[in-house]
């Protein structure tokens, strides 16, 4: 064999070698489905590139209006906590360019796991309505937490996984139902987050990749999202994003079919 057709194959193959895992296509549109007004953050790298970049029909639905949040505002939060956040949802729908769906559902200190199922009166069943909205908008992809961990074991993250799951069972059609397995972790006094995949072999979103349309950083979509939920996130915690170091800022997804037959380490 010619010596240049060798190298050239050895060449090729330590290409694929160093390629990112899993490389991530761009859906037509996107729902993200979560809890609180401030949980895109977590995913806010992808999203950037999808709906800001990419410009893809994107939409937010959040199930609560996040009153159970504390203020780390220093001039407070008025009128109360859950017009403020609210506000500060449509600041961030409106950056990623996404529809946003702002609903009402009960916010507790997230100690237990919320009882949105339950709902009484003119509100309706909450799966129900949820897969009214994605019906409605009629997503090619929809985005949301796994019910096994939440992402940061908080229970209305795991709850609204567990909501979405059954809400796309009622559908007309069927969405490419991805859920997000990225973990984060922190640590406080100084405040340090970590950022991990749940399990190997996921998909992969490489927050270092630069988005032509900030020519910045993918990573920086996070802080960016925070900035416009001053409520949650203060200096520190902007701060603390900016100091993950380059190898752990990623965002890891699975399609819901294949992530839900692994066992996934899940919360104690």
């Amino acid at each position: 064999m010619p010596v240049l057709l060798i190298l050239s194959l050895l060449l090729a193959g330590r290409a694929r070698a160093v390629l990112p895992p899993s490389n991530i296509l761009t859906p037509s549109s996107v729902m993200w489905i979560a809890a609180h007004p401030d949980d895109e953050s977590i995913a806010a790298p992808l999203l950037g590139k999808w709906c800001r970049q990419e410009h893809v029909r994107c939409a937010f639905v959040i199930l609560t209006r996040g009153e159970g949040g504390t203020c780390l505002r220093s001039d407070g939060c008025q009128p109360d906590i859950a017009s403020v956040r609210s506000a500060e949802a449509g600041s961030a729908s409106q950056y990623f360019g996404a529809t946003s769906i702002l609903l009402t559902y009960p916010n507790t200190a997230g100690v237990d796991k919320p009882d949105w199922r339950s709902a009484s009166g003119d509100r309706p069943d909450v799966v129900t309505s949820v897969a009214h909205y994605i019906e409605a908008f009629h997503p090619s992809l929809v985005l949301t937490f796994d019910p096994r961990h939440g992402t940061t074991c908080h229970p209305d993250h795991m709850e609204t996984g567990a909501i979405v799951l059954d809400a796309v069972k009622l559908l007309s059609y069927e969405p490419d139902l991805f859920l997000l397995e990225t973990r984060v972790t922190f640590a406080f006094d100084p405040l340090v987050i970590h950022f991990a995949p749940a399990v190997g072999g996921l998909q992969r979103f490489d927050g270092n990749e630069i988005l032509t349309s900030s020519q910045t950083s993918a990573w920086s979509e996070i802080t960016q999202d925070m900035a416009r939920h001053p409520s949650q996130f203060d200096g520190s915690w902007l701060a603390a994003i900016q100091n993950v170091p380059a190898s752990d800022r990623a965002v890891y997804i699975a399609r819901a079919k294949s992530i839900l037959a692994v066992q996934v380490p899940g919360c104690q």
